[in-house]
């Protein structure tokens, strides 16, 4: 998911700016950050298998009494295999321009001998595709969160006043984790249910940072204790309720540090993630790294399809030009039962 691409420069110093003004997007925090693992090579299906087991101590016996796989009432036999899946969906990144819109701003670009066999000079596509490669990070940020398959509509998610809509705009191609943990949460669909149901230990608005501080402490103690002590368990939040978190600790009496300094980003422990992306009044705590430990999985086809960009002339008898992106792509949490979220997000009555 790494941008690896290399930009040339422009050298011009004469009359106009060395390179564009451009407007700065957020990125994608969440891979950024080393959040979620990716898996490649998917064309259509892939099995997120999980086994659990029940009470396999027994008392010591000369021949152990077999129930030949069937559970019995204190737990013994227990073998639960779950599936969940990631069924990555198409989309595409599309554009087109024309080169000589560059004309009056960079010199190079002006024209120089027949026009109609001139080429696109490589520092426009360098500018062009760097602007590209922005908006489709700041698309998938969102995304992983906030998406829902069929839009906003299918979602049936009712978000707080004034807040991010789950499966707005064009974030419709595949479930985000916001939509996966509310389903989970409401659903009776054993297929939806696999791998056990995420705790919910608050659904009230984190109106200041005391309000922050108090969902910190519930999720904390809501927290499987068998992964308390694992490395990539971390808190992801939103910006606006890390400032919130970050003020208040900063003003009480006793202080944790000074007002010009930022606060640790740690709750016991644990590190607080703060993300673009993630959507307001919502904080999940898991395991999220990059390796296949992580709680929260994104499927796609080909490793590098976020990276492969087509740029060519649109047609031959036109000066335009188009940039072509195709992508699949679909994210899931792996252990719904090992993922503890405050969201003030409902599923719509």
């Amino acid at each position: 998911m790494a941008d690896t691409l290399n930009f040339l420069q422009n050298g011009y110093n004469g009359e106009v700016l060395e390179d564009l003004l451009t407007y700065t997007v957020q990125g994608n925090d969440t891979v950024r950050e080393g959040l979620i693992h990716i898996k490649t090579g998917i064309q259509h299906r892939y099995t997120l298998p999980a086994v659990k087991l029940g009470n396999v101590i027994q008392d010591n016996v000369p021949t152990p009494q077999s129930t030949h796989g069937i559970k019995g009432e204190d737990g013994s036999n227990e073998y639960q295999f779950t599936e969940r899946y990631l069924e990555p969906s198409d989309f595409m990144i599309y554009l087109e321009f024309n080169p000589r819109d560059y004309e009056k701003y960079w010199k190079f670009a002006q024209p120089e001998g027949n026009l109609v066999f001139r080429e696109l000079d490589p520092r426009i596509q360098a500018t062009m595709l760097r602007l590209l490669m922005d908006k489709k990070n700041e698309y998938i940020g969102n995304a992983i969160w906030t998406s829902a398959r069929g839009g906003e509509s299918a979602a049936k998610i009712t978000a707080p006043e004034g807040c991010t809509k789950i499966g707005a705009n064009k974030e419709k191609y595949f479930d985000g984790v916001i939509k996966r943990i509310l389903d989970n949460v409401n659903s009776t669909d054993d297929e939806v249910k696999a791998g056990g149901q995420c705790i919910v230990s608050g659904t009230t608005e984190l109106s200041d940072g005391a309000a922050v501080e108090a969902a910190l402490y519930a999720m904390w103690k809501n927290c499987p204790k068998q992964i308390r002590k694992k490395t990539s368990l971390a808190f992801i939040v939103g910006w606006d309720a890390w400032d919130a978190y970050d003020q208040y600790i900063s003003d009480k009496q006793v202080k944790y540090s000074e007002n010009t300094e930022v606060n640790k980003y740690r709750f016991k422990g644990k590190r607080i993630i703060p993300i673009v992306g993630i959507p307001e009044h919502t904080m999940v705590l898991g395991e999220f790294s990059t390796g296949m430990d992580s709680n929260l999985w994104m499927g796609v086809d080909f490793a590098n399809d976020t990276e492969i960009l087509k740029v060519d002339r649109l047609q031959a008898n036109s000066e335009l030009f188009f940039m072509q992106m195709r992508m699949k792509m679909d994210v899931n949490i792996v252990r719904p039962a090992e993922i503890v979220v405050h969201t003030a997000y409902k599923k719509t009555e």
